[in-house]
């Protein structure tokens, strides 16, 4: 009975020294796996981090252009308001100098025989004779 007990003990023992190794390999095996994703993790998560960091940098950059054309487009506005100005001015001008204009063609072309009666004989009016009399003189000489 005794050899029985020992023999069937060696048997268990035997069949745990099995188990351990199996379960040993196993867990190698499983820490091995855990190991290598845990390196593809770490690889991703350092891909995705540089990403970011890029991305980051990216939006940095956008929002100092951002800021760069919106003090460009408050410029382009403070200058368009001054040209529109401007604009209105010349144009209230160039309407009161037309406005003059028309006033003075108006007043041009009205007769002016009122404003410069003739009271005195024309001086001129003889010079037809004088030239002809010259002429003679001059065919005489």
């Amino acid at each position: 009975m005794k050899s029985a007990y020992r023999s069937v003990m060696f048997y268990i023992g035997q069949k745990e020294l099995e188990m351990q190794y199996k379960l040993n390999k196993l867990v190698g095996q499983c820490r091995q796996k855990c190991e290598a994703m845990q390196e593809k993790f770490t690889e991703k998560l350092e891909q995705v981090h540089t990403a970011y960091q890029k991305m980051a940098k990216r939006c940095q950059m956008m929002e100092q252009e951002i800021e760069s054309l919106s003090k460009d487009k408050q410029e382009l506005q403070e200058k368009y308001a001054e040209k529109s100005r401007q604009k209105r001015k010349l144009d209230e001008m160039y309407d009161q100098l037309r406005s003059e204009y028309e006033s003075v063609k108006r007043t041009a072309i009205q007769p002016g025989g009122n404003f410069f009666p003739r009271t005195e004989p024309d001086l001129f009016s003889g010079m037809g004779n004088m030239l002809d009399g010259r002429d003679h003189l001059r065919q005489e000489s």
